[in-house]
Order: structure tokens, then C-alpha cells, then sequence
């Protein structure tokens, strides 16, 4: 059943040995994959965790989140000095002086970290007075020094992240792009069109995780995203790129939006029908399509593909059809231990599906230890063909329950998934498994190798695949792998310095999103992500071509809103006709584990950018 309605709306590779300071090696000593909290959801005073959040909001300038922290929980904790010289400076901020006097006055005087602050509260407050007189590049100079004189956490994008808080503080509209004159970025980004949606569920990232495949697309002048807006609608969002008008369409149902595996993915046929897959972890398929073509208003009922391995799916992911190959399905058949990938297909003439001989991807069967193959977003090139990265994960390590994602793989195929070869062009033999899988990038076991990235290719239908997992510190960084015609190349691609660990089942929350990735026309990358490098910002990183060498100045917060846990959901196929950077933004929570959801919505919207780059 559907209901209907219509509305208007206007480097290279260079390792550097790090030299690390005091406040760098303790913050290696915690584990981040969870934070501890009170019955009522507050931190506990002495946990590691208040600490490091309590610097991301002093380096965001979030002077209310700061202000909030419970001063008399605070005298419990080690960093008690530090932890209220925030506090007290937040009220100082917020011109609540006699709070901020009472809080200085029961600190020892002369600390020399607590001078610090407050001289970055007062470097900040002259910011604003000359941001205030649009004197802009003296107002960044002043954030500039706020950030170094109160640092804990040297960050530049968190220094960034700063600058848009203070003057979206001030109600003025003006970009990092348009105000920053020091260590210019080599590329700007530009805003150019912004719909909402309405309010949707956001008590978990349902709607916003990266493996949607497709979360939104857009064909023939139209965009098409889903989501859930609660427990009982799905609702399905037509666009035209022309006007920003927008048709709805609601699906009803008895949905699990609670596991975040449960997401809508959508894929449109050579014919022009739209379909939709939704609602699995391991469980029955759920499947419709529209019942005319470009239309949203009328859907099929609930029906199979096939019939055959539609039990047990997770992971739907459609295959946009090209000239020489139709619309496809990749999905998982089984569990997270004991998977194989397998592909479907559809014959337009007929109007039905039809399944592959064999799994693409199998650990089914292996001895002793079964196994389940993840893969990135898979991309089918400018000549038709697919390309596929993926890791394997086997039993989770030790008594925390460590994810144990082993190596990066690839696979290319050249008749629609039907046969696959190595990056050097060797034939593999169907089902690929751990022992005759292609290893592009070795990463040995539980560190924290992240599943479910992303991957594009270039103009030349070279891969490039972007991950995180840790570094030889053992601190999880962004990276960069890519073949440049010949051999896999490999670069770190962030700064971080917090570390965290992958454990436990279910959806973690993690501080930082799975990376995405667009190429340009000339070959550039953009590498998109969320988390705690921005305060929860939506973020670009320019990786120019042909070198791709990294340099921190060349990330840009684009949108300035936090996002939760949310992450980059793109419109891909979007991006390959004319090159607009189109997302699905909402902010989102995340409990671990998918326990202790808070029933809360907010605001869904689709934002469009941008991204020029400059010669550099």
C-alpha cells in the first residue's frame, strides 16, 4: 500500500617518524570503542573518554555542550584541572561570569595549564569582537592563536571546525573557503542547492550507513532516496533536479529499524523501474518495484527474486545497468562468520530475475575456520565492466571480542560478474576464498580494519579504494590504495592521534565514519568522511593527481552541522554524469552494540556541492 503526496520547495608515501609528546602516549594507553556511562546516560567522571570529548568540543567551541559538564562530578576525575579551566571558560564565553569566577576560584592558582586556557578563552572572545566588524582575516589569526595557546590536541580541521562554530554563533554566514586566507586549500566547495525532507528516525544510523548501495541516484533529470521515518513507514523521495519538486511515497510496514543493517538500498532498470530492497540482517528477502516506470506512486507487493538463497540476505547492493549489462543484485547469503557473496540479474523482456551458477565470494566451506567476505561499494566502469575490493573476516580475537577484518583484496570482472580476474589479469576460480583471493594490501589481524568502504575508478578504469584501520602505532588513520597501471600504491591519509578498538557484535559506535570516495574528470580524488578529526562534520579531502600526495590543508568541513554518528551516503551515479557532490545528510545516534536506542527524529535533507579545484 502506498500513499502519495506532492510538494513544492524552492603524495607520496613519505613515512615521518612522529615525535610523541605526554598528552599523545597516555591517550594510546585507553580504548575508545565505548563509552561508559551513568543509568542516565552521562559519563562517568572518572572515565578517559570525558576527557577526550570534552577537548573535541574546546577545539569545536562548543561552549554549551562544556558548560553542561557536571562540576562536582568533575572533582573526581584525573584531568580535574583541565576538565573544569573548560568548564569555567565556556561560562566565560557565554557571559556567565560569576559561574566562571566561582569554578577559577577553586583551582590552584598559577597552573600552568589553566593559564593556558584561559588565554585561548580570551584569544577566542577577540575573534568574535573582529568577526563580529567582518574584519575576517584578522578574526582567523585570532582563532588561529585561541586554538594554539589552548591546545591539547593539536588538530588544523578541528581548528577549522572552531571557525565555523563561532561564526555560526554570531549568525554569520560565511565560509572556511570564502574567510580563510592561511594555508589555502587547493580546492574550494560550494553549496549549491539544499531540500529537506522532514523529520525521520535517528535513533540509530539506519538510514545513513555507507554500505546503502543505493542510498540516493538520480537518472533522466530525477534524484530517488528512502528512508525510514519510523518503525512502520518507509518512505520513498522523488526529486527533479530542476525545480526541487518533490513526490513522496509512502511504503507501510512492520520494519526492524532498530539494527542498523537494515537499511534501503534502490536501483532502477534499463526500462526506467525503480526497485527497492530493505529490512535484512540475516533474514527473508524483502524486495518490490515500481509499477510504472521514473514513478514512485505505486509499488508491488512484497515478492521474491528467485525464490533460491533468499533466506538468510544482508547487505543488498543493486549494480546500475550500463549498454551491455542490466541491472544486477550483489547480496550476502548466510552470516558475518559464514558468508558467500552471490549475484543476481535481471532480464528487462522478461520482468524477472535470475541467479548466478555459483558464489562470487565464499568462506561457507572453509576448514578449520569458516569465513565472510565484505566488500567496498563494487563499481562497474566507464566500459561496463565490475570492479570488487574486499576483506575477510574470521572468528573475533581474544576476550574483548576483537573484529579480526584480515587483507584487502580485488577482482575484476569482464562479463557481468559471470567470470573474475586479478588486477594483473589472471583468471580466478569460482568461488574466491581466503587462499586464492587476490591480496592487495596485507593488514595482519585485529587492526581494526574496517569492512564496507568505499572504492571508484579513474578515467583510465583504475581502482582506487579508501579504508581505515591502524597504522604502525597502532592509532587508526584514513588510507589511500590505488593501482596506477601497474602496482598497488598505499598512503596514510589523516593525523589522528586517539585510538579506538573494533569489538564486539552488532553496530559500534565508532568516532569516526567508513570513508567514501568520488574521482573528477582529471583524475582527482575526494575522499568524504564524519567524525572525531571534525567534530561530526561532514569533511573533504583533495587528493590531487597524478601524485595523490596527502597534506592536511587540503581538508574542508562542507557542511558545518554535527552529524552524530552519521555517515557519507553519496549519489553516485550523480557524481559520474556531472560531477555535483550530491549527499544524503542527517544527523544521527548510534548505541553499541544496537542496545539502548533513544526514540528520537530529526531533521533528513539533501544538500548539493560544489567542489572546484585550484592549481596549486
Amino acid at each position: 500500500m502506498s500513499e502519495v503526496s506532492k510538494s513544492q520547495k524552492p603524495g607520496k608515501n613519505k613515512k615521518k617518524r612522529r615525535q610523541k609528546k605526554p598528552h599523545q602516549v597516555a591517550l594510546r594507553r585507553y580504548n575508545s570503542t565505548a563509552l561508559a556511562t551513568t543509568t542516565e546516560g552521562n559519563l562517568l567522571p572518572n572515565e578517559p573518554q570525558l576527557y577526550l570529548q570534552a577537548i573535541l568540543l574546546w577545539h569545536a567551541g562548543d561552549w554549551q555542550a562544556l558548560a553542561k559538564l557536571d562540576a562536582a562530578l568533575l572533582k573526581h576525575h584525573p584531568q580535574h584541572i583541565e576538565l573544569t579551566s573548560f568548564k569555567a571558560v565556556a561560562h566565560f564565553q557565554l557571559g556567565e561570569l560569576d559561574t566562571a569566577r566561582a569554578l577559577l576560584s577553586e583551582l590552584p592558582r598559577k597552573n600552568r595549564n589553566t593559564v593556558r586556557i584561559l588565554i585561548s578563552g580570551a584569544f577566542n572572545s577577540l575573534a568574535r569582537a573582529r568577526a563580529a566588524l567582518s574584519h575576517m582575516q584578522k578574526a582567523r589569526q585570532h582563532f588561529d592563536k585561541a586554538a594554539s595557546a589552548g591546545s591539547i590536541v593539536e588538530n588544523q580541521v578541528l581548528g577549522q571546525a572552531r571557525w565555523y562554530q563561532q561564526l555560526a554563533q554570531l549568525g554569520i554566514n560565511s565560509a572556511w573557503s570564502q574567510c580563510n586566507t592561511i594555508d589555502k586549500p587547493g580546492f574550494t566547495v560550494k553549496t549549491i542547492g539544499q531540500v529537506a525532507l522532514g523529520d525521520a528516525w535517528a535513533g540509530n544510523t539506519v538510514n545513513t550507513v555507507i554500505f546503502r548501495h543505493h542510498g540516493i541516484f538520480s537518472h533522466n533529470g530525477w534524484q530517488y532516496t528512502a528512508f525510514y521515518v519510523d518503525q512502520h513507514t518507509l518512505r520513498v523521495i522523488q526529486r527533479n533536479l530542476n525545480n526541487n519538486e518533490l513526490l513522496q511515497s509512502d511504503i507501510k510496514g512492520d520494519y526492524n529499524i532498530k539494527d542498523a543493517h537494515n537499511s534501503i538500498s534502490l536501483g532502477m532498470d534499463r526500462d526506467g523501474y525503480i526497485h527497492i530492497s530493505y529490512d535484512h540482517h540475516g533474514s527473508q528477502l524483502k524486495y518490490r518495484r515500481s509499477l510504472a516506470p521514473e514513478c514512485i506512486a505505486n509499488w508491488s507487493d512484497e515478492v521474491a527474486m528467485t525464490g533460491e538463497r533468499e533466506s538468510k540476505v544482508t547487505y543488498p547492493a543493486f549494480l546500475m545497468p550500463s549498454e551491455k549489462a542490466p541491472l544486477q543484485l550483489l547480496y550476502r547469503d548466510g552470516n558475518h562468520q559464514k558468508g558467500s557473496a552471490f549475484i543476481k540479474q535481471y532480464h528487462e523482456a522478461e520482468q524477472c530475475w535470475k541467479d548466478s551458477d555459483t558464489a562470487i565470494l565464499s568462506g561457507a566451506a572453509n576448514h578449520p575456520w569458516t569465513s565472510n567476505a565484505y566488500w567496498n561499494h563494487p563499481v562497474r566502469d566507464h566500459n561496463g565492466n565490475l570492479h570488487l575490493s574486499f576483506v575477510w573476516r574470521t572468528h573475533a580475537i581474544g576476550e574483548e571480542q576483537q573484529i579480526n577484518n584480515l587483507n584487502i583484496c580485488y577482482a575484476q570482472s569482464f562479463d557481468n560478474g559471470n567470470s573474475w580476474h586479478s588486477s594483473n589479469l589472471k583468471p580466478f576460480q569460482l568461488p574466491m576464498t581466503q587462499v586464492n583471493a587476490e591480496v592487495i594490501w596485507p593488514v595482519s589481524p585485529a587492526s581494526n580494519l574496517i569492512n564496507q568502504c568505499s572504492m571508484a575508478v579513474d578515467s583510465h578504469n583504475r581502482p582506487h579504494i579508501v579504508f581505515y584501520a591502524n597504522d604502525a602505532e597502532g592509532i587508526v588513520q584514513y588510507q589511500h590504495l590505488w593501482f596506477n597501471g601497474k602496482k598497488w600504491k598505499h598512503q596514510i591519509i589523516s593525523n589522528r592521534t586517539m585510538p579506538f578498538n573494533l569489538c564486539g557484535g552488532g553496530t559500534l559506535r565508532i568516532p569516526i565514519s567508513r570513508p567514501d570516495i568520488v574521482i573528477d574528470s582529471n583524475d582527482n580524488v575526494f575522499v568524504i568522511y564524519r567524525g572525531d578529526l571534525t567534530a561530526d562534520r561532514m569533511t573533504t579531502l583533495y587528493l590531487k593527481a597524478p601524485e595523490y600526495d596527502y597534506s592536511p590543508k587540503n581538508q574542508q568541513i562542507i557542511h558545518n552541522e554535527p552529524l552524530g554518528l552519521a555517515e557519507p551516503v553519496i549519489d553516485k551515479p550523480r557524481w559520474q554524469q556531472e560531477e555535483t557532490l550530491s549527499l544524503f545528510i542527517q544527523s544521527n545516534e548510534q548505541p553499541d552494540h544496537d542496545i539502548g536506542h533513544a526514540d528520537i527524529a530529526k531533521p533528513v535533507y539533501l544538500i548539493d556541492f560544489e567542489l572546484s579545484t585550484q592549481a596549486t
